[in-house]
């Protein structure tokens, strides 16, 4: 066992145990906190406990290195850097030392080789630090990519196997009785086709003029906002098709219930709740907005204590059922109407991200020249699909306040 995994499993043995003692001295809401903490933890070992199971591909042989190759390969992405901060400030008119113009050339080499289409093209790859940089700020925000499984992919289509849970179990044989063939598990494709999203922006010469640190920190800062606000909805609402990602909330997948015409109380939420199976309930979070939050807000227990527990310690943080409750306010609400999510979204949804972020730049193309802009057309590559439909269930129709 993973020294790690142990190590969480003894606080979980003592989170639970404290919770007992609470629960049986009447200090509920104590032993709600630590239910919720020992959830929490629960959810990390069942974590590492898949990692476990995720085999390693073979590496290859360790390269000889000969003398000064590490201290090029530093200076290339560097100079690649260097040149692209030109290229944003000065265009194609960027004047670049023959290190930054080759470095330049690899970076475009390596874009054409993952587009479709016409390859002849130019266009320009954001730099690798750059790339880790919006990756950390989405993380800083509301992303979607900390509540769904993500699957790193290096094509712009392909299939991940899938095996679905069985309920299947060996029989009970006496000797020498003849052992009957079972049924085998299935398994089946979750097919993918990375889409393409871009949009392209216009900033003003005035801006451009700026020192290139800032206009790069800026124009990072673009990129990632809208970048994050795509991602987030089409994996809520994604239409599908052959030209988008399937949304959580679109998609005819998963299983829905009702919201009764009496509204939404605490059965109904429970009856949601244990819609799905108690393994899938491990690591399962709610997922609603705002608007539906407030909707629940005014629910009381019999003691007239809310079903959703702050977090005494952070802000906008609440537990439902001792899960916690994820908030999107990119999920929709429509004519007084919005839909709340339960569920293993880790398991039930894969997003399967291309990794690549193309910015391509120009001064003269479109209105720009006659406008004194500079356009910056920025293409992001992405799918994403359900996963396992019995892993997560939809509650419809829940009312809100406009």
């Amino acid at each position: 066992m993973d020294p790690k995994e142990r190590e969480l499993r003894q606080q979980l043995a003592a989170k639970k145990e404290a919770a007992r003692k609470l629960v049986e001295e009447g200090k509920i809401d104590e032993a709600r906190s630590l239910i919720t903490e020992a959830e929490t933890i629960s959810a990390k070992i069942e974590a590492y406990r898949s990692l476990e199971g995720i085999e390693t591909p073979p590496v290859d042989p360790d390269p000889v290195i000969e003398p000064g190759d590490e201290e090029r390969k530093a200076d290339t992405s560097k100079e690649y850097r260097s040149a692209y901060e030109k290229y944003l400030k000065f265009g194609r008119n960027a004047e670049l030392s023959d290190e930054e113009r080759q470095a330049f050339k690899e970076k475009q080499a390596q874009l054409r080789s993952m587009t479709e289409g016409d390859k002849a093209g130019g266009g320009i790859l954001v730099p690798e630090d750059d790339s880790k940089e919006i990756i950390l700020q989405k993380k800083s925000k509301t992303s979607i990519r900390n509540l769904v499984g993500v699957k790193p992919v290096g094509t712009l289509s392909g299939s991940r196997p899938k095996r679905r849970g069985t309920d299947l179990k060996m029989k009970n044989y006496d000797e020498k009785t003849k052992i009957d063939k079972m049924d085998t598990p299935q398994y089946e494709d979750i097919k993918y086709k990375v889409h393409k999203y871009g949009g392209i922006f216009e900033a003003t010469n005035e801006l451009i003029a700026d020192s290139e640190v800032d206009i790069s920190a800026e124009l990072l800062d673009w990129y990632t906002e809208i970048s994050l606000n795509t991602e987030n909805d089409e994996v809520f609402h994604g239409i599908g098709g052959e030209n988008a990602a399937v949304g959580i909330f679109t998609t005819d997948k998963y299983r829905t219930l009702p919201t009764p015409a009496a509204g939404v109380d605490i059965k109904v939420l429970r009856k949601l709740k244990n819609m799905v199976d108690a393994g899938y309930r491990r690591g399962a979070k709610w997922v609603m907005n705002t608007a539906a939050t407030e909707a629940l807000a005014d629910m009381k227990y019999a003691d007239g204590k809310s079903v959703l527990v702050p977090d005494p310690t952070q802000a906008d943080v609440f537990s439902l059922f001792s899960y916690p409750v994820e908030v999107f306010d990119d999920i929709k609400t429509e004519t007084g109407k919005t839909k709340i999510a339960f569920g293993n979204f880790q398991v039930g949804y894969y997003f399967f991200d291309r990794k690549s972020l193309e910015a391509k730049t120009t001064d003269e193309g479109g209105d720009a020249f006659e406008n004194d802009t500079t356009l910056t057309r920025i293409i992001q590559r992405f799918d994403g699909k359900p996963a396992n439909e019995d892993a997560i269930v939809i509650l419809t129709g829940v009312p809100v306040e406009a």
